[in-house]
């Protein structure tokens, strides 16, 4: 693999040249200093590596794009590779944003794209006020990290609430709408609900992980944290499953709904073309061009053909009307 880092050797440079930097924030207090790196190049991972001697793999990882979530241990620090859902308007859809996590006993350093609201919004209140970064950095690296993740699970409801509205729409439309705009309704529910859970899943893994990992960056007796962390984990999972149970049920019911509908079309088709068949083969015989058609020149035989073919067609048509109306 070619390295993509080529690393500065003068760590004091480095150092000094990221407070010119418009998207990379350094927030300290109490001894604990926060990185906060928005969309990160290869001069901002040569500065961590420079910083904290970080490996060149990880360091790589970050730049890449699509790295599967995970937990990688090293001596002194972690890193951590989180996928949060983001639901974007202009697609209508939901799409996966990653976030890059190292941390250690005295810093934690996040790397992201900056499409992620809550992540954005923490990093420039604490930045800015330090009533903030004393609520939020006072007890360590580890119960910062909860706050970010305890705000970004937060920043997911909204989205299943979302979900869930759409599903109560279609549970009481599903009976009396079957236009192609409910279709899209449900499919489109049902693709944000795949999407969602394909997000959340490997997350599930990463955070059970996670619990137990971060105790070596925890102060004493302040495990409960991270289970609250776990707890909504999965109550977006447990959430998203009854979606998905009660979306494929919708789904199902609509489908059903829709085939019944055009059996009952066809079969009303069916009804007609057989109630209109002696009409048809009775004109279609008189009408040839051709000589010896019997009645060719009788006065009557309008009425007589008129005739053969109404009263057939009024039989056929009593006899369906009665056996439609269970009247025998």
């Amino acid at each position: 693999m070619k390295n993509i880092l080529p690393f500065i050797n003068e760590k004091k440079q480095v150092y000094t040249s990221i407070n010119y930097i418009t998207d990379v924030k350094q927030i300290e207090y109490n001894g604990l200093k926060w990185i906060d790196i928005v969309r990160p190049t290869a001069k901002e991972i040569n500065m961590l590596k420079t910083m904290y001697d970080f490996h060149d793999l990880l360091l790589e990882d970050c730049l890449a794009e699509h790295q599967r979530a995970k937990i990688d241990n090293n001596d002194d620090y972690s890193f951590i590779v989180l996928h949060l859902p983001r639901y974007k308007k202009e697609l209508l859809r939901l799409e996966s944003e990653e976030i890059d996590i190292f941390i250690g006993q005295d810093y934690l350093v996040t790397l992201h794209e900056g499409e992620l609201k809550p992540l954005v919004e923490l990093s420039k209140t604490c930045y800015q006020n330090e009533i903030l970064r004393k609520q939020y950095m006072s007890n360590g690296s580890a119960l910062l990290l909860y706050e970010i993740i305890k705000e970004l699970l937060d920043y997911c409801f909204p989205m299943l609430d979302k979900i869930g509205r759409h599903i109560n729409v279609i549970n009481k439309e599903v009976f009396s709408n079957r236009s192609k705009s409910m279709l899209e309704l449900i499919s489109r529910t049902k693709m944000e609900i795949i999407s969602y859970r394909s997000i959340m899943k490997p997350l599930r893994y990463v955070m059970f992980t996670l619990e137990k990992v971060i105790s070596r960056y925890l102060p004493e007796d302040m495990d409960i944290y991270f289970d609250d962390i776990t707890d909504r984990t999965e109550k977006i999972w447990d959430m998203l499953e009854n979606y998905k149970e009660v979306i494929e049920s919708a789904d199902g019911t609509f489908a059903s709904l829709t085939n019944h509908t055009i059996n009952s079309l066809m079969r009303t088709f069916t009804i007609i073309q057989v109630a209109i068949l002696p009409m048809v083969l009775v004109s279609g015989l008189f009408s040839m061009n051709v000589q010896g058609i019997p009645m060719h020149n009788y006065s009557m035989a309008f009425w007589i053909v008129f005739g053969m073919i109404f009263i057939p067609t009024l039989l056929i048509g009593m006899v369906l009307f009665i056996k439609k109306n269970d009247w025998f």
